[in-house]
């Protein structure tokens, strides 16, 4: 028996009138996104008025800086705005008007919290230098030939290398490393030779290894002269000459 074709068929593809699973997700979650996007609306208020204050801030910090002369003056900045650009540099003035006064351990003291809490500062190198400088005034070599050396081999610090290893040169000296001396010398004029420590690092190589002059005894003090006494006549001193004719009173006749 013969099967006759049937008249029905299946669509190949059928469009779907239902609404598409992102459009249900937002039916079902549209009032919790309203909600976060007027958070993020807030938040994004929040951070302009935040970085104009931050700014406004740092802007006061750096006129309280300007006005300041004393170590009163630069107290107060580091204390009222702390952790901006302006307390950094109050920092390091501050030290300075420390050592000045007397106060050397409140100024090392100072330059130290720099270096600590102020690391991405401009004025950290000039910090650590003057820290050095100032521990190696006070004897303390080993801990400012350290600090000195990181200055040396530290890129960002580049600016004030020469100068640090113009300090280390001068402590080799000192301790009687003449190898070493000369090494830090020498690096200055090939390393930074436009630098103003290069001429400086030249009149030390001149002389570094130059011997001083032998050391002899001061000769014997000269006794003070005799003064001289009166001479005696002399055999041959000339007799007294007769005056002249002219001289002599005419007589009057009697």
């Amino acid at each position: 028996m013969s099967t006759e074709p049937s008249n029905s068929f299946s669509p190949l593809a059928e469009i779907s009138q239902a609404p598409s699973p992102f459009e249900a997700f937002l039916d079902r979650n549209q009032k919790g996104i309203a909600i976060a996007a007027v958070m993020l609306v807030l938040a994004a208020a929040a951070l302009v008025i935040y970085r104009g204050v931050e700014k406004g801030y740092a802007e006061t910090a750096g006129a309280a800086l300007v006005h300041a002369q004393d170590i009163k003056g630069y107290q107060a900045i580091t204390q009222d705005y702390a952790k901006t650009a302006a307390a950094g540099t109050a920092m390091i003035r501050l030290a300075e008007l420390q050592w000045k006064d007397g106060q050397q351990d409140q100024a090392i003291a100072t330059l130290q919290k720099i270096s600590s809490e102020f690391a991405d500062h401009p004025v950290n190198a000039s910090a650590k230098a003057s820290l050095a400088s100032k521990l190696m005034s006070q004897g303390k070599t080993a801990e400012a030939q350290r600090i000195f050396q990181e200055l040396a081999k530290d890129p960002s610090a580049r600016f004030i290398s020469p100068y640090a290893l113009l300090a280390l040169g001068d402590m080799a000296k000192s301790a009687g490393e003449i190898d070493k001396a000369e090494a830090s010398y020498q690096l200055i004029q090939t390393e930074h030779p436009m630098s103003r420590f290069s001429q400086t690092a030249g009149e030390r190589l001149s002389s570094l290894r130059a011997k001083l002059p032998a050391e002899v005894e001061p000769p014997a003090p000269v006794p003070p002269a005799l003064e001289a006494l009166p001479s005696a006549p002399s055999a041959i001193d000339p007799l007294p000459q007769p005056a002249p004719v002219d001289a002599v009173p005419a007589l009057s006749n009697p």
